[in-house]
């Protein structure tokens, strides 16, 4: 890959200069004092290959590189504490439903929300957004998902803060279902709009509002395109605590905003991203000093349980590991729109919710834990919304009736499919990665007791199990999946994930959610997690692991509840000045 041309060195420090001092004079006034050191650093590690720092058309290892990066420079209207638990960013903006029919989200940008060029936050920002999770041609991470089928209400104005967007349905997501990962107007340079920052923008408008074809081409393949290491620099605006002031394929460098106006202000002045060919060499660097922080990503080559054991043979004297668990967990879902355990499927109401439950007494929890536990740390899951990490979780987990399912019953289960009176052996179709190592092992234990549960289970896995998938050819999925809280992940996928719940009957679950505001949402939540295991989606097994290592040069570090994150937290950075 080649190395970034950045110009010259007089252009460039005059581009950075004036970006920082109209980012200082934009919040003079309005921040609390510096909380930055100065004269300190922090390096993080990165295992991949830095294709953008555009998170929302990075994949594979190159999203947790644009993802971690993100982190530090960009903002949302909404974020996740250290319990998980979703908070309001209004320093950045507000979200609100200001109409139920159709369903309309309005998002309203604050006067802190400014971009490091000095512009602000606006309305074109958030169009572009919604704009690439509807087109396929821009590569976005949302394409396909509940913002896919957004619609902008009315015609943009561009440097408006407010920009409002309807849904054909409900959507129990819709304090997260946006985020801004590309500043527009760069968007618009890149793809040929001439002009200042106002005239740019007044040209994305018109091309999203004209659905002028040719144009929102040259707009996705900016959008996809305009953030590699080969970008110019001018290219990486940020609204968040840090600036990227240089940028090649193995290293990204990042400043500190000193008088920044957000939730969290940073601590340490300088962050260096370093680029490492594989998780040997990372561990090495932060063993060694030369790096102080390392999130390692499993991978099917080196899954979770290889990390563990490198990590184990470091120093301890030297380096710490945080074993914290993810926002996801290991999952039995069951397909309520296949089949075997769908309603429709059958005359009386009752069949296959009974079904649902035989099943889910036939899970082989413990056993699974048992074996899990083999090769890693791990923490059972017993709540569908919550993470272990969150306060809501003993209470919740207590109540929501997952303690019914902790062992395996065959004889219950039988005993349930008999009370069914079928005239017919029912026959569950199950899906799982083969290249899933721990849904494997859970396919062979559950598969050991089926017959005798009065199940014939169907094997249905792949190396690509997406066909099947798609096509809806499964009765259960076997693998991993995020809480349902809305800090983890979204509610939504048990309409449009592995659960495949028909839309009215997701409607009237989630409703409650849905219209709750933020002092009544965690009672609506615990109260969801219940009906949950009354219907019987499936089973949660044990919380998924990640691994956080570094060194004792750096102190204070939190880790990230809900995903395996290197910079969340870095408000939280316990560093000393350089010597």
């Amino acid at each position: 890959m080649n190395q970034l041309l950045l110009g010259s060195p007089l252009k460039r420090f005059v581009s950075l200069a004036v970006g920082l001092s109209l980012i200082a004079a934009s919040l003079t006034g309005c921040a609390s004092p510096s909380s930055v050191i100065p004269n300190t650093h922090v390096t993080i590690a990165e295992v991949g290959t830095f294709t953008t720092l555009n998170a929302d058309v990075a994949s594979s290892s190159a999203n947790k590189i644009a993802s971690d990066i993100s982190a530090l420079t960009l903002q949302n209207f909404y974020e996740v504490n250290q319990d998980g638990e979703l908070v309001a960013n209004k320093t950045f903006g507000t979200v609100k439903v200001t109409k139920q029919e159709p369903f309309t989200v309005t998002f309203t940008l604050a006067k802190t929300a400014l971009w490091s060029d000095g512009s602000s936050v606006d309305a074109t920002d958030i169009a572009l957004a919604v704009t690439a999770a509807k087109h396929q041609s821009f590569g976005s991470t949302k394409f396909g998902s509940t913002l896919s089928s957004a619609a902008i209400v009315g015609q943009p104005k561009p440097g408006a803060n407010e920009l409002s967007v309807s849904f054909p349905n409900p959507i129990a997501n819709w304090r997260t279902v946006l985020k801004i990962s590309a500043a527009a107007h760069v968007v618009g340079k890149a793809a040929g709009i001439t002009g200042n920052v106002a005239t740019v923008r007044s040209g994305i408008v018109a091309a999203i509002s004209a659905k002028d074809e040719k144009q929102l081409g040259k707009l996705a393949l900016a959008y996809a395109e305009s953030f590699s290491p080969s970008s110019e620099i001018t290219n990486f605006v940020t609204n968040g605590a840090y600036i990227i002031t240089k940028v090649s394929a193995s290293a990204i460098e990042l400043d500190a905003v000193r008088e920044f106006a957000g939730s969290h202000s940073a601590v340490a002045a300088k962050v260096f991203v370093n680029l490492f060919t594989d998780n040997t060499s990372a561990f090495k660097a932060v063993a060694t000093a030369k790096a102080d922080l390392f999130a390692p990503l499993a991978t099917l080559n080196e899954p979770q349980s290889d990390l563990v054991n490198q990590s184990q043979t470091l120093d301890a004297k030297k380096v710490k590991v945080l074993a914290p668990t993810s926002g996801q967990s290991e999952q039995f879902l069951l397909n309520l729109s296949g089949i075997t355990f769908s309603d429709a499927t059958y005359n009386s109401p009752d069949t296959a919710g009974i079904l649902r439950q035989a099943f889910l007494n036939m899970v082989p929890k413990a056993r699974a834990n048992d074996f899990a536990a083999l090769t890693q740390v791990i923490t059972r899951s017993d709540s569908f919304i919550y993470s272990s990490a969150s306060k809501n979780y003993s209470a919740v987990s207590a109540s929501n009736g997952s303690a019914n399912y902790l062992l395996q019953d065959v004889e219950k289960a039988s005993e349930l499919v008999a009370s069914a009176k079928l005239s017919f052996v029912p026959v569950v179709k199950v899906l799982f990665d083969t290249d899933d190592q721990a849904a494997v092992a859970e396919w062979t234990l559950l598969s050991d007791h089926a017959s005798n549960a009065g199940f014939r289970l169907t094997n249905v896995s792949s190396e690509d199990p997406s066909q099947r998938y798609n096509n809806n050819g499964y009765d259960v999925f076997i693998g991993k999946a995020p809480q349902m809280g809305v800090g983890f992940g979204s509610i939504q996928q048990l309409v449009s994930g592995p659960n495949r719940m028909p839309q009215e009957q997701f409607l009237g679950l989630t409703a409650d959610v849905i219209a709750a505001d933020s002092k009544s949402l965690d009672a609506k939540l615990q109260a969801l997690d219940q009906k949950l295991f009354e219907i019987g989606i499936g089973l949660p097994m044990y919380q998924v692991p990640t691994l956080l290592v570094y060194n004792q040069r750096i102190k204070g570090l939190v880790a990230d509840p809900t995903a395996n994150n290197s910079t969340w937290g870095y408000w939280t950075w316990q560093v000393s000045s350089d010597k």
